[in-house]
This record gives C-alpha cells, structure tokens and sequence, in this order.
C-alpha cells in the first residue's frame, strides 16, 4: 500500500494549480453536407471523453451545455457521410464549430480510446481495428469469439459456440488482454476452457490492438487487447429503449436483449437485461455434437454525472454462463440435443463494479479509475457420482489506475499514470485444485508522449511493471478431468484423482521495464504510412508455475523457477482511402524469448499414459500480416476481401500451438433504394476459405483446407411510430463437413457446426 500512495504523492505535486471559477461552456454550431451545403438534421455529435453527445436539429443545428475547458475531441458521424473528427480547444464560454460532411460510400474511421489518447485512428501509431455497432448487429453467431473472428489478423479457439478464446497474430489465452470497457478481465483465463466473461450486447463498438500493448496495459499484453466499449448513453434530455433478438437453427438457441437509457443536462443512466439459450450444436450430418450447449444470464447498469469540472461515472456488469463441457466422461451420460446443463458443465457467475471518472483542472486533465470483480468457477461432474462439484474457486481481484494529462498544445500531449492490481484465488472444498489458492499483486507506472512534427504524428512511451505473486504451501492439486481437450478416453474419477502428493510453495517478484516508438506519417491526405516498434512482456501464470497432475489421461508439471516471456515486435501499415474505396496493408515480426510451451520428458508418468510433461521455455519468432480492401464501385455495389496468415516457429524449428490456418474472406453487398415501408434493404453474399494447416505443433495434427458460404439479407422499416430492423442469415449455406485447425473438439472427431438458418429483430421505441 505504501508504493501507491507514493505514486499519488509523486502527482499530486506536479497539480500546483486551484479549481478555477466554474463556466458554462457551450459549443454549437450547423452541420451541413459538404458537397451542397444543405443542412444535415440527425447527425450524431459525441465527445467520448466525458461520454456526452446531442442529435443536430431539423436545421442542422447543434449545442452542447456544461462542458469543461480545455482539449476536447469530438467526432460528427451519420450514416452515408464519412465520420468528421475535430479536437478543439475550449477557451471561452460560446465556441462555434460548424462541419461539413463529406459524402463516403466506404467505413469511415472513428474516434479509438484504447491508444492512451481518445483520437482517431489515422493519429494513431498502433493500428486499433474497430468493430462497430452496426457491423456487430450484422454478425450472425452466437459467438463473441467468431465476430472477434470478421477482423483480419484475429482468429477464435473454439469448443462450441459458447465457448472461445481469441486469438491475435497467433497468440492468445494470457498473452493477450480483454477489457470491459477499459477494465482488464481476470476470470481463469488460463485454459482454452474457460472464455473470457462478457457481454456484447448493446455495445457501442469493439476495439482491438494488434501486437504488444505492454506499455499501455502492462504483463499479458504481449499478443494485444481486446476491449468491449459500452453503449453510449442517450443523447442530451433523451429517453431511448430498444429490444433485441435472434434466433439460430444450428443450436435451436435464442438471444434477447432489452435496453434503457436516459439522459438530462448533467446526467444518464441506462440499464440493460439479456439472456441466452442454446441446445447441443449439430454439424453437417445432422449429428449433435453432445453437451455443447449453453445458458447465460447477465444484467448491465449504468450511472453517469457530467460536470464542467468533470465526469464521474459508475457501472455494474453481472453475468451468469452455464457452459457445457464436451469430453470423455460427459459423452458417456449426456443427452444429445438437450437444452438444460445437468452434466459436466462450468457454472461460472461473475459480478463487476467499476468507477471511472476525469477531472478537468485548469488545462489539466486527471483520470482516476478503480474496479472490483468476483468470480466464481463452479466445474460440476455426474450428479449421480460420489462427488458432484468438481471444481470450486473463488478469484476476487481489484484494479486502480490513473492518469494525468498535462496542458497540450495543438501537436503534443503528454501523459503520467500508474495502475495496480491486487487479486486472490481461495479454493473451496472440492476434490481438484486447479490453481492454488494464493495472491498477485501488480504495479506500474508509466509515461506517454504524442508529438506532430510536420506531416508525422510521433508517440513514445516507457513503463515499469512489477508483479509479486505468493503461494502459502499447500498441496498441489491435480487439473479436472473435465478439462480434458485433448484425449477421448479418460479413466475414472476415482483413479484420476489418486497421484503422489506433493507441496507448492512461490513467494517470486517481477520486475520489467517496457517502451514503444511509433510514427504515423501523412504522405497525403489520402494516404499514410503507420510503423511501431515495440517490447511487451508476460509473467508465467499459476498454472504454469504449480500444475502437478493428471489433464485428461496426461501427466503435467509445472515448473516454479519459469522466466518471464518477453517479445519485441515491429510494424509496418499503409493505408490508402478516397470517397469510394480504401486498402489497409500490415506485416509485423514478433520475436519471443523464453516462450512458455509443454512437451514430454524422460520421466515417466506416475500416474495416466507415457511421461511426464513439463513446461519449459525456448524463443520463438511469429511473423506474417493482414491486407483488406473495400471498394465501391458503383452507389448499390460494395466489395470487400481481405486475407490474414501468421507463420510461428519455435528457434529448435518446431511449431507454436494454436496457430490459425491462412484465411481469405470475400464479401458482395447490393444496396436497393428502398420505398416508404423498407429504407436501406440489402443482400450479401460472402465466401471463406482456409488453407491447409500443414505446419502442425508437437500436439496438434494437420488441418485440411475447407470454404464455406453464406447469404444475408436486411432492412429497417417502421411499424407505427417504431423502427424495426430485420436481418436474415445463412451460414455454412452448403452444409460443410469440416474441422478448423483451432477447434479443441479436433481430438474427439467432432466437426465444426453446420448450417445455420438466423433471423435477428430489433426494435428501438
């Protein structure tokens, strides 16, 4: 506790400055099409900052009350235009700013918060690549991973639907981060089955970082971050409510999803409540692939004040996923094509209270952020077996972080911060132990600088990381059978859980010191060049560092005296827009040392099949890149392709698991002129084909190529004084048999799911 005072007291010094006389600034202004000038009603105007916006009037007008002085950015977006970006500074009580959109057949680029600056994403040294409302509403699956899955260069592990790990340039699991909405995720994310716990519904976007972001979110950063932006509260003295839902054939599941939201002059709050059910999934012979379905529970709330000397908001994420477990002891008992979990299933409940908040002083600007979450992971067995809960811990964990933005000038900022963490595990009585029960403490702190020299937006960065992670001794506990991913046959329980008896004991400190240099360089207004050079770093996790016991029918230790694994990684991205088109063009290297990885040894095995594994580490090297090009050739026609692959070697010249197959997507999208019943109907087409997965790791066999189609159609419409959106679906439309190389089901002979018939309904009121 002592360090982080420290930290605020280093702060605090450099604040020498008294809260000045309080003003209601206003910003206003007309917004008006570019090209004709005439004015544009309904255009959405949002400061992400301070988390306000307001909707231009029938003339084109707009004005926002309260705000704080000082450096604002602002983005102007309405479907049709290309979204206007704007940073201003605030000096006086009546700024006028008027906008001219531009007419885009195209994306358009938004304004990222995850970089460190909120900006947009031309500005940024690191590509973030956006998934946005909309383009979340048209992925048909009831996947997170999948739709993770739509952005090149991002791959999904999948063992149903319900269950996925994303994975980034060919890392993933505690190499990369997930935030909800800029709060790093803890929840047992150290195995392919366990998922990371949240909710997309109703999110605004989702943004991604590809490559290290160690410097701005500190160990397990080291493949990149994933983070999941709330929706945005109701524009200014509003009332907004929407309901959604969708069905899907493949798992005969459904999603609903109803919101609220209103907002004052000073204030929002919003709540939001959805559910989801799925039965076993089928594949393409019409088999069920047993106990692969699903149920979840989650709840969203949201409060908010808005001041004009800052913004203070809160928020309360609940979730409940009850996740089918397939593997060799469940396909004895379960019921195919069945909804209800009764065997073998994860019972999880996440709870997750956070505080975030920014105080404008002066031409100062203090972020202070704070989040609680408790997890519990319940594994439950045969309720008709000696003993039924399998597995039961208790993971509390409490993150702080804050930031201080010194005054900026129209090319540079300049920031401070530091973050923390302190998280337990408690094991309750339950017979597998599959972390020990012990503590982690995290703390950083940082510095960040962004600097416009000529047409280069230059960022550098340097951070220091330190983590204690202490286990009182205890007895090492062996890993649930109900984890197995990798084999059919498991022996019984009984005998699974008998194995020499051996004490776990870490008291071990870590210490790491990161940087990042990063250049964007505006060749024209149309084209840029975007290159970074970075380290990041990662901590070997409990698992890592105690596992002693049988995973499936293997025998697997962990190794206490493991090192840190750390990387450095360069990046080169062109990209090239106009009105009608744009290309984006990536490679990156990635250099590991002291890759963590499991193999056998000459050891054999007390207890299960053949030798012990161990973990060891040796460096590795990932290295590939992603191209996408969107084009518009004519007003009703859009195209879209892109392809992604990773290459990932260990130095000894063996192969890094869970390395995706090289992937190309294409996508054909007419757009119908609509009447007074239908406005903007359109039909897709899209096509998928994954190469052959010929370079296998030690565990793993090879994949074959497959392609798979798919169709989609949708509208919005009005039924009364309501808009309605309607959007109909076909995936895997020939009914492909086949198994993508990262499906941990690969091992049981389980094919991916078939086709899938999905119609979504969504009504705002």
């Amino acid at each position: 506790m002592n360090r982080y005072l420290l930290a605020m007291l280093l702060l605090l010094p450099q604040i020498t400055f008294a809260i000045g006389e309080i003003k209601n600034n206003k910003l206003s202004g007309v917004i008006s099409d570019q090209k004709n000038n005439t004015p544009l009603p309904g255009v959405s105007i949002f400061i992400p900052e301070i988390q306000k916006g307001t909707i231009s009037e029938t003339d084109g007008s707009y004005k926002l009350d309260n705000l704080p002085s000082g450096k604002l950015t602002i983005q102007f977006s309405f479907i049709g235009y290309e979204s206007v970006i704007k940073t201003i500074l605030i000096k006086t009580e009546n700024t006028h700013l008027d906008i001219n959109l531009p007419f885009t057949t195209v994306t358009t680029q938004e304004v990222v918060v995850s970089g460190g600056f909120p900006s947009a994403q031309h500005e940024n040294s690191i590509k973030i690549s956006v998934i946005k409302e909309n383009e979340l509403q048209q992925l048909s699956t009831p996947s997170l991973g999948e739709k993770l899955a739509s952005i090149p260069g991002v791959d999904v592990i999948s063992r149903s639907p319900g269950v996925s790990t994303p994975v980034i340039r060919g890392l993933s699991l505690n190499n990369i981060i997930f935030l909800n909405n800029g709060v790093r995720l803890e929840n047992f994310q150290f195995s392919t089955d366990h998922p990371f716990l949240t909710n997309e519904q109703g999110a605004d976007h989702i943004e991604v970082i590809k490559g290290p972001a160690s410097l701005l979110y500190g160990s397990d950063a080291m493949g990149g971050v994933i983070n999941v932006l709330k929706e945005k509260p109701a524009p200014a003295n509003s009332f907004k409510a929407n309901i959604n839902s969708e069905f899907h054939s493949v798992t005969q599941g459904n999603s609903n999803s109803i919101g609220v939201k209103s907002s004052g002059k000073d204030w929002f709050w919003m709540i939001r409540a959805n559910q989801q059910s799925h039965k076993d999934y089928k594949d393409a012979s019409g088999n069920y692939v047993p106990n692969s379905r699903f149920n979840t529970e989650g709840l969203q709330v949201g409060l908010g004040l808005i001041k004009e000397y800052g913004s203070f908001k809160i928020y309360y994420d609940y979730l409940q996923p009850k996740l089918g477990m397939t593997n060799g002891e469940s396909l004895k008992v379960v019921s195919e094509g069945k909804r209800k979990n009764h065997y073998w299933y994860q019972d999880l409940t996440q709870h997750l209270i956070s505080s975030r908040n920014r105080l404008f002083i002066g031409r100062y600007k203090l972020e202070v952020n704070a989040a609680y979450q408790f997890n519990n992971r319940r594994l439950n067995g045969n309720p008709n077996s000696e003993i039924f809960r399998m597995v039961d811990m208790d993971l509390n964990t409490f993150t702080y972080d804050s930031k201080l933005y010194f005054p900026s000038s129209d090319n540079s900022e300049f920031l401070v911060g530091f973050q923390g963490m302190h998280q337990s595990n408690q094991n309750h009585e339950a017979p597998n132990r599959v972390i020990p029960d012990a503590q982690i403490d995290d703390f950083s702190v940082f510095s960040l600088m962004k600097k416009q020299i000529g047409a280069a937006n230059i960022q550098f960065g340097v951070r220091y990381d330190h983590r204690s992670i202490y286990v009182p001794e205890q007895e090492a506990g062996g890993h649930s059978h109900g984890e197995a991913e990798e084999h059919e046959e498991e022996e019984e329980h009984h005998d699974e859980g008998e194995h020499e008896e051996e004490l776990v004991h870490i008291n071990r400190k870590f210490d790491h010191l990161n940087a990042s240099l990063g250049a964007t360089f505006h060749i024209s207004e149309l084209l840029l060049l975007r290159s970074n050079f970075a380290s990041g770093y990662r901590v070997p996790n409990l698992a890592e560092l105690s596992q002693h016991g049988l995973h499936g029918n293997r025998f697997e230790e962990g190794n206490m005296d493991l090192d840190p694994q750390k990387s450095l990684e360069s990046d080169l991205g062109i990209h090239y827009h106009t009105h009608n088109h744009n290309i984006d063009f990536s490679m990156f290297y990635n250099k590991v040392y002291d890759y963590i990885y499991l193999a056998p040894t000459d050891e054999p095995a007390p207890e299960g099949e053949g030798n012990v594994y161990a973990y060891s580490q040796q460096d590795a090297k990932l290295y590939g890149g992603e191209v996408a090009i969107n084009v518009v050739p004519l007003s009703f026609l859009q195209f879209h392709t892109d392809y992604a692959m990773v290459i990932a070697k260990q130095d000894d010249g063996g192969r890094l698991p869970f390395i995706p197959q090289h992937k190309w997507n294409m996508n054909v999208k007419l757009f119908a002129k609509g009447n007074k019943l239908f406005k903007d109907p359109f039909f897709s087409i899209n096509w998928k084909y994954a190469f052959k997965q010929d370079n296998p790791a030690q565990f793993e066999t090879e994949t074959s190529s497959y392609d798979l189609f798919g169709l989609q159609a949708g509208s919005d419409f009005k039924i009364g004084k309501y808009n309605v959106n309607l959007l109909v679906s076909a995936s895997n439309l020939f009914d492909k048999k086949y198994i993508d190389h990262l499906s941990s089901l690969k091992s049981l002979g389980f094919y991916n799911p078939g086709r899938n018939l999905s119609i979504k309904l969504g009504i705002n009121l």
